[in-house]
């Protein structure tokens, strides 16, 4: 029998739909997070280490921090490629990067941070991944990791979220893609029809789930370039389950 030959890279080519964009008829952040998550989720399934075969292991892809650089924001009825790659292990995390391009012109880099957990010992665990793929994108970074840590935000708290249906995934907990919506729900409306981000970056730092509530805070930390750090913590123990920061361009 053959041995099955992996692809490095994974594209698929999307359109801007009505329900991706915002008030501005550019997609969303969050709409972009999803996209993201649906081209490595498909890359993971076509490299052998996807959904079924980590079910079956008793473990689970987590996704721990993702940093993105944005020139320009696809805009409704667009097509835009979508391209992801893995580049291997560093420590307990592995490194996926990604690009997003319009008419073969790069509008958005990604570059993210995973940890495979185990769900019995809830402890990071390495299995190998393709050797050939590793090699074949090796180097290839689509951006470097920001070296300055995630902001702690001490202001009151300026929202409270009770995590509801519509907030989970499949494994029960909050989808990636909705943490996003809450911080930019934080922003005044007027910021983010006038401003777009040129750098959106979040952390995930603890698991939440339905009826959890999440204090959200919110502190501006410069001013030129405007840059604001979200907070959010589980209320009542106080325990952070998420930090970003965004940048206006």
């Amino acid at each position: 029998m053959r041995a099955k030959v992996y692809s490095p890279v994974w594209g698929e080519t999307f359109q801007v739909r009505s329900f991706d964009i915002g008030l501005n008829k550019l997609m969303r952040i969050s709409s972009m997070c999803g996209y993201l998550q649906e081209v490595a989720g498909k890359h993971a399934t076509h490299l052998d280490v996807g959904y079924k075969f980590v079910h079956q292991s008793g473990l689970v892809w987590v996704l721990s921090r993702l940093y993105v650089n944005i020139i320009k924001m696809p805009g409704w009825g667009q097509e835009f490629l979508t391209e992801t790659w893995p580049l291997g292990t560093e420590r307990i995390f592995y490194r996926r990067d990604y690009r997003i391009s319009v008419d073969g012109e790069t509008c958005i880099s990604a570059t993210s941070r995973w940890i495979l957990l185990d769900l019995k010992t809830r402890r990071p665990t390495i299995i190998p991944l393709a050797g050939d793929v590793i090699q074949s994108n090796a180097g290839k970074y689509s951006m470097e990791i920001p070296s300055d840590p995630f902001h702690e935000v001490s202001v009151e708290e300026i929202e409270i979220h009770r995590v509801r249906y519509s907030d989970l995934d499949q494994n029960r907990h909050v989808n990636n893609a909705r943490y996003v919506e809450w911080i930019f729900d934080l922003f005044d409306q007027n910021l983010l029809e006038e401003r777009t981000p040129a750098f959106f970056a979040i952390e995930y730092k603890h698991e939440v789930k339905a009826g959890d509530v999440v204090a959200l805070r919110k502190e501006t930390i410069e001013k030129q370039p405007l840059t604001i750090a979200v907070e959010g913590s589980l209320a009542g123990t106080g325990q952070v389950c998420v930090r970003s920061k965004v940048v206006f361009a």
